[in-house]
């Protein structure tokens, strides 16, 4: 008994870096408790009992000499959690697609083949394998994941994900289907991501040949930074800023190409 309590007393520093509390007995079973359900363990007088005292005002209890390891981890050990896909989509920004998907729980999750495809009278064809994205093994919580394709031209894009197990096992997600345009228009795209903490892109279209300024203002009007100064030819681009140096506010960045005028509102948090 003496040698389980030095164990939990070395291990309770682990309380507030992990979401479970694992208990292996002796027949191979588990019993799991969420590290923040619990709010003391206590021992029987007579030290042959273990006394795992709930928020909610249960106690469960256990005979020390059926315990066999104690654990903690982010997973409750001895379970199943499949990866459960939540959310899949397809966004465009400027000339660029941004994939983004959300796992609501994993289970063995080695990560996610991206495959792209043409298309062909509405339909995908000629699926190719165009990324990868590590997944995060185990994890019980919501996960999310973003992948960026830059397309060409007026195109429809097809989009789906393969996520393969550990153990080479693979299962196919829905598919995703986005329309590319080419500008038309001028145009200037909100910043992505916005908050943002220290990059962001900025995204702008030109539909002809025209001299661009591009630049970044505070909320009292004073330049902070000049990001585009010079002719550019027609399309749609993609502006990296980043703001190491840059105190968290609000920013503006602010576009004139001709007659267009047009400016964004930039969060930066830190």
């Amino acid at each position: 008994m003496k040698l389980l309590f030095g164990f939990l007393l070395v291990c309770s520093f682990q309380l507030y870096s992990q979401s479970y509390l694992n208990i292996l007995l002796s027949n191979g079973d588990y019993k799991n408790s969420r590290i923040d359900s619990l709010k003391k363990i206590t021992f029987s007088s007579n030290g042959e009992l273990i006394n795992f005292h709930k928020i909610d005002g249960n106690i469960s209890t256990e005979n020390i000499a059926n315990i066999k390891t104690f654990t903690f981890s982010d997973t409750a050990l001895g379970e199943i959690i499949p990866v459960e896909l939540s959310s899949f989509d397809a966004v465009q920004i400027g000339s660029s697609v941004f994939l983004q998907w959300k796992t609501a729980s994993e289970l063995n999750n080695y990560g996610f083949e991206i495959e792209k495809a043409t298309d062909l009278n509405g339909k995908p064809i000629k699926w190719g394998k165009i990324g990868f994205v590590e997944g995060y093994g185990n994890s019980t919580s919501p996960k999310d994941y973003l992948f960026k394709d830059n397309p060409t031209g007026n195109t429809i894009s097809h989009y789906r994900l393969k996520q393969i197990d550990l153990d080479g096992k693979y299962a196919y997600s829905n598919v995703v289907s986005i329309k590319i345009n080419s500008p038309d228009n001028y145009s200037l795209n909100q910043n992505y991501p916005n908050p943002f903490n220290p990059s962001t892109t900025i995204t702008y279209n030109l539909p002809v040949d025209a001299d661009v300024q591009l630049k970044i203002y505070d909320v009292l009007g004073r330049e902070v930074s000049i990001l585009v100064n010079e002719f550019q030819k027609a399309g749609t681009y993609n502006i990296p800023f980043k703001a190491e140096e840059l105190s968290s506010g609000i920013y503006f960045c602010r576009m004139n190409s001709g007659s267009f005028n047009s400016s964004v509102k930039m969060i930066l948090i830190k």
